[in-house]
């Protein structure tokens, strides 16, 4: 199978907090990559109308606290049986901060 992806993914178990639409969610980022993250198991759930919305990601790694604007692009609750429970999210290109939260992450994580 073709490998689409641009950025190789690296599993993590580092904790989340991303705000979107006035509701703070909680979680474990199972996986990370230079482009963006996939949020796992998260209280409350991403339901699918977040998809295409901006919010303000929080990643403790290490002493430092990331922040990173982020796009949902991918939202599943526990009522799908084949899909992990979660959201995907893609990482701003345009955002300062983000990227320069994006070049930490690479340079602690080995992006």
């Amino acid at each position: 199978m073709l490998e689409r992806r641009k950025h190789r993914r690296v599993p993590t178990d580092l904790n989340f907090s991303f705000f979107i639409d006035g509701q703070e969610h909680i979680g474990k980022v199972g996986n990370v990559s230079l482009s963006g993250a996939f949020l796992s198991d998260p209280e409350p759930e991403f339901i699918p109308s977040l998809i295409s919305h901006l919010g303000d990601l929080k990643i403790q790694l290490n002493d430092e606290l990331l922040l990173l604007k982020s796009e949902v692009v991918y939202a599943v609750g526990h009522d799908n049986a084949f899909f992990p429970v979660g959201a995907g999210v893609v990482f701003s290109k345009t955002d300062e901060m983000t990227q320069l939260c994006i070049m930490k992450l690479a340079a602690i994580l080995k992006l």
